[in-house]
């Protein structure tokens, strides 16, 4: 028993994991410290230049930082935490804004991958239907999302004047409003990947294993919850993983297209010259949002499919071993 407990025991955390911690900070520490006092101002870049000219005989002629371009690091947190008269930034800004990317990255998220293990599924037991649909939906994949924004407008504008979708609130939340838009984007990034590795991971379980199934007379249900879906696990989470942080990125896109909400909206506006900082604070949160997803999915992956980590690590072991061994024997 105590073996056992011994063993739940959380590991304590490496020495050499601090130690990498501690120079990333210190390098992102560095390297923002040299952007704020060197990179943004004239006369450091010129004393810079000097130096190295009357030193080597070569003018490296290097440039400052323009504040209309990548404003100081300082100018960036002020823009952050620190509301100006016009409302255009402060924590509150950026909080209604981010709440308005997240709830479209999530729901995008949700729709799409769903709407992929769904068809999927369909095309595992209907094969004609995989064998007409798949073409078509690599076709659709390689369609700009340019391209479609005039039929997005369209429909998210249809859509808006349906009576259905006016008198009901959840309608009018999903399809009423530039919501729409994002949605439709979202689920168009993340539902390829999806269907094609939900696909084949619902088609690549082992025969033998089918042939015995089918031999003790189980049901499909029974042999689609219980052989097919963990078989396609590990592959519909490689590319949920991929999907989460798309997500972000799709709905950015999309509100670059067409919004007045939402951190791809404060990028376009600090795109035109107003509002740098701020488009520099969306660009980083939009950058944590995209790695806290995919963390969250790598989190639900190891809680799901631990013995799927436990595979991965033993190969990777087995196969540093046997690398190691041919290196002896040729060295031998």
């Amino acid at each position: 028993m105590s073996a056992m407990n011994s063993h739940k025991q959380a590991k304590p955390v490496e020495p050499g994991r601090w130690r990498d911690w501690a120079v990333t900070a210190a390098a992102i520490t560095l390297g923002l410290l040299f952007w704020e006092l060197i990179l943004s101002n004239p006369d450091n870049v010129s004393a810079i230049n000097s130096a190295i000219r009357d030193t080597t005989g070569w003018n490296p002629r290097l440039r400052f930082f323009s504040p209309t371009m990548m404003p100081r690091p300082s100018s960036i947190a002020r823009a952050f935490f620190i509301t100006p008269n016009n409302g255009r930034g402060g924590m509150l800004f950026f909080a209604e804004h981010t709440q308005a990317s997240l709830f479209a990255a999530l729901l995008g998220f949700v729709l799409g991958n769903g709407l992929a293990i769904l068809i999927a599924t369909l095309f595992l037991y209907v094969k004609s239907l995989e064998r007409a649909l798949m073409p078509i939906a690599l076709a659709l994949r390689s369609i700009p999302l340019v391209a479609i924004t005039p039929l997005l407008l369209r429909i998210r504008f249809t859509l808006a004047d349906l009576p259905a979708v006016k008198e009901n609130p959840l309608l009018y939340l999903l399809f009423g409003t530039e919501n729409t838009i994002k949605m439709i984007v979202v689920v168009i990034i993340v539902f390829f990947p999806t269907l094609v590795n939900v696909a084949r991971g619902l088609e690549s379980v082992d025969l033998p294993a089918l042939e015995f199934l089918h031999s003790l007379s189980a049901s499909e249900w029974y042999i689609y919850w219980q052989v097919r879906v963990p078989t396609a696990l590990p592959l519909a989470f490689a590319a949920f993983k991929v999907a989460a942080s798309a997500s972000v990125l799709g709905v950015v896109v999309s509100e670059w297209l067409s919004s007045n909400q939402g951190l791809g909206y404060i990028m376009y506006q600090g795109g035109t010259g107003t509002g740098v900082a701020e488009m520099w604070v969306a660009m980083i949160i939009t950058t944590c949002l995209a790695l806290a997803l995919f963390w969250i999915v790598d989190l639900v992956e190891k809680i799901v499919l631990p013995w799927h980590q436990s595979v991965i690590a033993l190969k990777q072991a087995m196969e540093g071993f046997e690398r190691v061994t041919r290196i002896q024997a040729q060295a031998s």
